[in-house]
């Protein structure tokens, strides 16, 4: 996605504990992504490992890439490294900002819900599959991890490849236990691109028209399905009327786990002359009054993991089966 930014900058918050990942999550970001122009906000440059042939542009503070993305440090404060970005909030798609291994992610979630700049994109807390067991036999950190989980709408068991498959397994029961009520996820490679974690209602829907990583289906198809990246798989609904509010909310409230973000624009036959955006963050979702001129159509895009039932499925196409 090119062009102005016409909306507040959507804006995620990457936790997890010292040594989960997220530096080397945050590499693959800036490295592999094509479309989306991040602003990502870190801790400590000398931990990145970006490839020289995409930086444009060093003055200690910033890096600015080829593929649009800029990453800022936070060494003379968030503030201030918030401020530099937004100062150019118009250049960037997305705000990611790396919350240090012992913070609580909440602290930095709540600046998004104040700023009308910036709109709450979900927090995504990184899992060390090896050592979490172990960090909760530990009285001096227990805490500080189960905090980051209880906050999280995306929980990632990371370097699952690392360990064997009872440890994952004992270690998606106990997210299970702590924190019910959030998507978890599993990484079991060292490196793949985890841009659909990210993904946003602002920089989604734009692609929806032009088939958003759609294979195998017809232009004529109402709805469109694929793969977004060999990890995360993703469908496209349309309906050509109003929907009815109480049945879509019904389905979106039902979806399965499995689909860990969905994003839309939606019109009700309760409300006609105004249309909503609705987002899904991992098993929690928002609908808001849209701006723009409402349509009579409605249009969503979900992204899920492998287990993510097709668009054949009545889970997964609801109230989106008729026209």
């Amino acid at each position: 996605m090119k062009g102005a930014q016409s909306s507040a900058l959507p804006f995620t918050v990457l936790g997890g504990f010292l040594g989960s990942g997220k530096t080397t999550l945050l590499n693959c970001l800036l490295n592999m992504t094509k479309e989306t122009r991040y602003a990502v906000l870190v801790n400590d440059f000398g931990q990145l490992n970006i490839d020289e042939r995409l930086i444009t542009a060093h003055d200690g503070e910033t890096i600015a890439l080829a593929n649009g993305c800029m990453c800022c440090s936070m060494a003379d404060g968030f503030v201030s490294a918030l401020t530099a970005v937004m100062d150019r909030a118009t250049q960037f798609d997305q705000m990611v900002v790396e919350a240090s291994g012992v913070s609580n992610p909440r602290r930095i979630m709540d600046i998004a819900k104040l700023d009308p700049g910036l709109t709450p994109n979900g927090t995504i807390v990184l899992v060390d599959a090896p050592q979490f067991l172990n960090q909760l036999t530990d009285s001096m950190i227990k805490d500080a991890v189960l905090t980051q989980v209880k906050e999280a709408d995306i929980l990632l068991i990371n370097k699952a490849h690392l360990t064997d498959q009872s440890t994952v397994e004992a270690v998606r029961a106990t997210l299970d236990k702590q924190h019910s009520d959030c998507t978890t996820l599993i990484n079991d490679r060292a490196k793949f691109d985890p841009s659909p974690l990210f993904d946003s209602v602002h920089t989604a829907i734009p692609r929806v028209g032009k088939g958003l990583a759609s294979v195998g289906s017809k232009a004529t198809s109402d709805h469109d399905h694929g793969h977004t990246h060999d990890q995360f798989h993703s469908c496209v609904l349309r309906h050509s009327k109003p929907l009815d509010r109480s049945t879509f909310e019904s389905w979106a409230t039902d979806l399965p786990p499995s689909v860990i973000r969905g994003k839309g624009l939606i019109s009700f036959a309760e409300s006609p002359h105004q249309q909503w955006v609705w987002q899904k963050v991992g098993r929690t979702y928002a609908l808001e009054s849209s701006s723009g001129v409402p349509e009579q159509s409605s249009t969503v895009v979900l992204i899920g993991t492998e287990e993510m039932p097709t668009d054949t499925d009545p889970i997964i196409y609801g109230p989106f089966s008729t026209q």
